[in-house]
């Protein structure tokens, strides 16, 4: 009774202090959010909003305009009556009800884009709006990916900030930042998101990704333990039907063991993805086309005309019942257009043509792209790609809705690694562009609505700059007057592109990349010249190693070993790198600066401002240790030590302000919210380490600052990740971790040491030196 009354005192409060709500009674948890967001503003009595089908809302929208809305369609209309300003949000469901209602507040000067840290206004305007928004596709949803360690990855997976699962409250502490993250998904008018509980309070469908036979990253599969057909089709029914019972609308999932091998035998895997789709009934199994390479499905032939042999394993799923949702999966920064030199891939124009031929052919199809890559390549460097990421998804969504077919697309699912470091600019663009038709520059022009017009117009244009020169340099390789940078001898077209160098990368991912090299696979991330390819003139002994189990002398001139192939390296790089990294380095120190132009206050503009400069600071730091890499060996020039200088002088101001930017990232929402920051156990994911570990101690910086300073030729040197946590299911039993344990004993010990030890996993956090402790060669 004393909370109702309390309820009760606050209502009327509300109504006579400030804006007053009037909700149909099916739309209470609106009211309550509604109430939450507007009761601040007591000076504001004038205003009065209604929301959903009550006699205040029925005097400006009629029953008939809203029966005509199209699903998720909404009507914003209002009306000055006896000196208040009445204002109806109207749709045909309590979920249309809440798109109208965000857009209000985004037009009250309300800003949804950093799910931790929305923006305020100070006061609420004066308006008169009349809104009426169709959605540009039906399914617009995110993946938050708990593989990955994200603020809150540990909350949807039943752990609290500690990695227990014994304290209820414990993990309830983390709700209040979960129900941000549902705001911000009502403001980006989304309708889907995997792996997510108490769903209900925005009637959003609810998926989970569970993958039929994937053994990464601690996966819960589907068919835990694959053996006879009897028994695999018995596991399957079994855990559906429990992932049903949790309330879960749909089912995502994914077909081979890992990223880059298959799963089952074919024809087994089309027959439990039909079984998976009989338990669902009708409702959706979703299925990701990863676009990793050279993954055959025996026994299949590619269906496409234009095409004839095998077919890619991660198409499989058109044999199997045509009502699965095929869901075509780009990585990185790069759209279905650019060059995408990743996966094996030189671009993603194979993955295009499968998108065509499968709405061609009447195929249900979710696009399912990503606005972030984690663990090394961008934001865990931490590096400002989210212009790029908004140029693909702006770029990607014209080019699908340009796709000849019997049914239109589905819509879209982002692949979301990360809010951080402006990267929430990406993902509220992809969301965006998934609700309506906007430019690149429009797009940044409405999201960015809560800002005064004209920074807000210069700072649109300037994202859209970022993205030009992004795209140019990092994802093309292209120098002013048009003049494309060749690949490095013996590298892949990666080496051709500024990102290949500006990325991360730790010790595990460096020996995958060479090894991928020299045995003509698809490394995840672009090709480059290492550090020690301008230096070194025998191959490291990991690689020595691989050498002899591929075959001994067979590959030998293809390694990084030859003196001839380091000339010829080094020439390159004075031709050719060394003008491209020099260029990205002064064009986005230029366009760094240009924030400082912008009189824009404000947590979301600090933070873009922030991360350009880390950019511009690690493209310094690049370009300087290349220059000491190729220039420099044996010499102790002044040119030799200003490089080194620059380089940890750079380092210093990027610490700086990563230490800095920890302040300001909406963690005191979370429970133990620093432990995205800190090195810790891999409980629940199967990373020693929070998402943002590595850009907050700038691990990769230290990394290659070390490398170079130090002349460190191991090429596991620095590996922060435990392939056997990473790649076994559940981590790995007992019995793995004593082979590794033989094995790291076997590989380094008092007697020797073989450096592919140190790829086996570290076992504590890797203590690399601070930039004014780095030893002068």
């Amino acid at each position: 009774m004393e909370r109702m009354i309390r309820l009760l005192f606050f209502n009327l409060g509300a109504a006579a202090l400030g804006p007053t709500i009037r909700a149909h009674p099916s739309l209470w948890a609106l009211q309550r959010i509604a109430e939450q967001h507007l009761g601040q503003f007591q000076e504001n009595s004038s205003l009065l909003v209604a929301l959903g089908a009550v006699p205040e809302a029925r005097e400006l929208v009629t029953k008939a305009e809203v029966e005509r809305l199209a699903p998720d369609a909404f009507l914003l209309r209002s009306r000055n009556v006896a000196q208040q300003t009445v204002v109806a949000c109207a749709g045909r469901s309590a979920r249309a009800v809440g798109y109208a209602f965000f857009e209000l507040l985004q037009l009250l000067g309300f800003g949804f884009l950093h799910p931790l840290l929305p923006v305020v206004p100070s006061a609420l305007p004066e308006l008169r709006v009349e809104v009426h928004e169709t959605p540009r596709w039906e399914f617009r949803g995110t993946h938050y990916h708990t593989q990955h360690p994200l603020e809150l990855t540990n909350l949807l997976n039943g752990y609290d900030g500690s990695g227990q699962t014994d304290c209820r409250q414990c993990w309830a502490k983390g709700l209040k930042a979960w129900q941000d993250y549902l705001d911000w998904m009502m403001a980006q008018k989304q309708n889907y998101i995997e792996w997510m509980l108490l769903a209900d309070r925005h009637s959003s469908k609810v998926g989970v990704d569970v993958p039929l036979s994937l053994k990464q990253q601690h996966a819960l599969n589907l068919l835990p333990s694959p053996g006879r057909q009897s028994h695999n089709e018995e596991q399957v029914r079994a855990r559906v039907r429990w992932l049903r019972s949790c309330g879960f609308d749909h089912l995502g999932t994914e077909l081979g063991t890992t990223e880059f091998t298959r799963g089952l035998h074919a024809a087994e895997m089309v027959r439990l993805l039909n079984i998976t789709q009989e338990e669902l009934g009708p409702q959706k199994v979703l299925v990701k086309n990863h676009c990793s390479t050279n993954q055959y499905a025996d026994g299949f032939t590619d269906p496409r005309p234009s095409h004839s042999g095998v077919l890619n394993f991660n198409y499989l799923n058109y044999f199997a019942d045509p009502k699965i949702v095929s869901m075509p999966h780009t990585v990185q920064a790069y759209s279905l257009s650019d060059p995408a030199p990743t996966y094996g891939n030189a671009d993603f124009s194979d993955l295009r043509n499968w998108t065509s031929f499968l709405l061609q052919q009447g195929r249900p199809v979710v696009f399912y792209p990503e606005t972030a890559y984690w663990v090394n390549y961008d934001i865990s460097v931490p590096l400002f790609l989210a212009p790029t990421y908004a140029s693909d998804r702006v770029e990607d969504a014209d080019s699908l809705d340009a796709m000849s077919g019997t049914v239109p697309l589905l819509g879209q699912l982002n692949f979301e690694s990360g809010w951080q470091w402006g990267y929430w600019l990406a993902n509220s663009a992809q969301a965006l562009v998934a609700w309506r038709r906007e430019s690149l520059q429009s797009a940044f022009l409405r999201l960015l609505r809560f800002m005064p017009q004209k920074p807000r117009v210069a700072l649109a244009q300037l994202l859209v700059e970022f993205a030009a020169e992004q795209r140019r340099l990092l994802v093309k390789g292209l120098r002013r007057g048009g003049v494309q940078t060749p690949p490095a001898p013996g590298v892949g077209p990666g080496s051709a592109t500024a990102m290949a160098y500006i990325q991360g990368s730790e010790g595990l991912s460096d020996f995958a990349s060479l090894a991928a090299r020299y045995l003509g696979e698809g490394a995840p991330q672009p090709d480059r010249v290492h550090f020690m390819e301008l230096w070194r003139e025998v191959p490291s002994s990991s690689l020595r190693l691989l050498q002899a189990i591929q075959g001994g002398s067979a590959v030998t001139d293809a390694f990084l070993g030859t003196d001839r192939l380091r000339w010829q390296r080094q020439s390159w790089f004075q031709e050719h790198l060394r003008p491209l990294l020099a260029e990205t380095n002064a064009t986005f120190a230029e366009l760094a600066r240009r924030f400082e132009r912008i009189p824009a206050p404000g947590k979301a503009f600090q933070d873009l401002a922030v991360s350009a400069r880390m950019l511009s600071l690690r493209c310094s730091q690049v370009l300087a240790l290349y220059e000491y890499s190729a220039m420099c060996r044996g010499k102790e020039t002044e040119f030799c030590q200003s490089r080194l200088t620059l380089s940890r002088s750079v380092l210093s101001a990027a610490q700086a302000l990563a230490e800095e930017r920890a302040e300001h990232m909406g963690l005191e929402a979370l429970d133990r919210g620093t432990r995205v920051l800190e090195w810790s156990e891999p409980i629940p994911t199967a990373y020693s380490y929070g998402y943002l570990w590595a850009a907050h101690t700038l691990f990769y910086w230290r990394r290659d600052q070390e490398m170079v300073e130090q002349q460190i030729a191991d090429v596991c040197f620095g590996a922060i990740n435990d392939p056997v946590e990473l790649g076994l299911a559940g981590g790995g039993g007992p019995w793995a971790r004593w082979a590794q344990s033989v094995m790291q004993s076997a590989l380094s010990n008092r007697l020797w040491h073989v450096e592919l030890a140190k790829c086996l996993g570290p076992p504590t956090e890797p203590k690399l030196g601070a930039a004014k402790d780095m030893v002068m060669l």
